[in-house]
């Protein structure tokens, strides 16, 4: 008899509590559909000057993954880069063709490049047909990258002139037309504009900080004037981690530039400004980041509040360089081979063990599932538990309260602002 699978519509899929039960689904899988780039941003090694070999995806690879996920009941597909969109006409016949199988939340972003063709902002003569495509399209999800809150930083980092502009004009297009696009952050150095110095002696902490808080505070207001109601932050992928570069092929990420090398004190300070920040902004823009996985992050004895990884049980990864799948996009080494059904049974991956990085994409999962888990599994251990404190139980609380008024950060639908919010914070 086949198993009747549940289907629900959430960011990374319910079946992450699946990991409890014998038989094992997968609740997200991140298709790398090419690793191509017309973005020249320094904190990436898959900017337009990084010397890679470049590949894309066949498209019956990935309606082969598509099929797999939509009969084994992958709940989450999200098509990510390079520049995903560096080929529109191909990603949205692929995003159609999830949607006719039925696949629940489909996401993927852009870094922009089609609001400002030509080195300036688009006119709505050129926004429209592209938003009208997007929108018509099943994506539940849109994301659009802007790394600073100083326009002159974010598109000269980029090498996307003009793109702030035709970002903010299309904003509206889209709500108009019922798509409700989020804003990510990938935490950088030039956040607020100016470059924030590396941390050198123990006595600058407090500046450092408060850089940062600076920083987030007015990425979140430029955010929200310019018309984002929902907003992400991806976090720093150090290149004190390189060395998840060493298996073949790995998510390609990961940069030595200055830009994004922290070290594991400046990591901590980063993600507690972040925390920090984060509650004075939640009425006015939907914030995807959970505050109980940033308060795990900012502490000295962080591996003793996270939760190891549910990649490889719950989340993979498809590289564009073979068609395969991964664990995630950095354990490269560990070969699950081109079929999604065979993920079921992957050897090895029947236990959540590790923690050798903070990919937002699979860590922030992670973290808010290990925690139901282990509060639906071991509630004497709530209190009592490592992985608990009394801050770290009330944050989580408020995430799920939080993420609940948020519809679950449903981009078909608009922001409630204050009205779900008020009781939650």
């Amino acid at each position: 008899m086949k198993r009747k699978i549940r289907r629900l519509p959430l960011f990374a899929g319910l079946s992450a509590l699946a990991f409890a039960r014998p038989s094992r689904l997968p609740g997200q899988l991140v298709i790398q559909i090419t690793n191509h780039c017309n973005g020249s941003c320094p904190q990436c090694g898959m900017r337009r000057e990084a010397e890679i070999r470049r590949a894309n995806l066949p498209a019956e690879t990935v309606r082969n993954a598509l099929r797999d996920c939509a009969e084994t009941g992958v709940e989450a597909v999200s098509f990510t880069g390079g520049e995903p969109f560096i080929n529109i006409p191909e990603i949205l016949k692929l995003l159609d063709y999830a949607g006719d199988l039925k696949i629940p939340c489909l996401r993927s972003g852009t870094n922009g490049y089609m609001f400002a063709p030509g080195g300036e902002a688009a006119g709505l003569d050129q926004l429209i047909p592209f938003v009208e495509a997007v929108v018509k399209s099943p994506l539940r999800n849109f994301w659009i990258s802007v790394d600073s809150a100083d326009t002159g930083t974010h598109e000269r980092l980029r090498g996307l002139p003009g793109v702030i502009g035709g970002i903010a004009k299309a904003l509206p297009v889209f709500h108009a037309r019922g798509l409700y696009p989020a804003v990510n952050l990938g935490i950088n150095r030039c956040i607020a504009g100016a470059m924030i110095p590396p941390l050198e002696e123990p006595g600058d902490e407090d500046a450092f900080l408060e850089n940062y808080r600076r920083g987030f505070s007015a990425f979140f207001t430029k955010a929200v004037d310019m018309g984002f109601t929902m907003a992400n932050v991806c976090y720093p992928m150090s290149f004190e981690t390189a060395n998840l570069e060493t298996g073949k092929p790995a998510y390609g990420a990961i940069s030595d530039d200055i830009m994004v090398r922290f070290s594991r004190r400046e990591l901590r300070l980063v993600f507690k400004a972040l925390l920090e920040t984060i509650p004075a902004f939640r009425k006015a823009i939907r914030i995807f980041t959970p505050l109980s996985a940033l308060y795990a992050l900012s502490r000295e004895n962080s591996r003793d509040l996270l939760f190891p990884c549910l990649g490889g049980i719950c989340y993979f990864y498809m590289d564009s360089r073979d068609g395969h799948i991964y664990p995630c996009g950095y354990r490269g080494d560990e070969d699950l081979g081109a079929s999604v059904a065979a993920l079921r049974t992957a050897p090895g991956s029947q236990r959540p063990f590790c923690e050798k990085c903070h990919w937002e994409c699979f860590t922030d999962p992670s973290q808010l599932f290990g925690m139901f888990r282990h509060v639906i599994r071991h509630p004497l251990n709530v209190c009592f538990g490592k992985h608990f404190d009394r801050q770290m139980l009330r944050l989580w609380f408020s995430d799920v309260k939080y993420y609940l008024a948020c519809d679950l950060f449903d981009g078909r639908k608009p922001f409630k602002h204050m009205i779900n919010l008020e009781h939650t914070l």
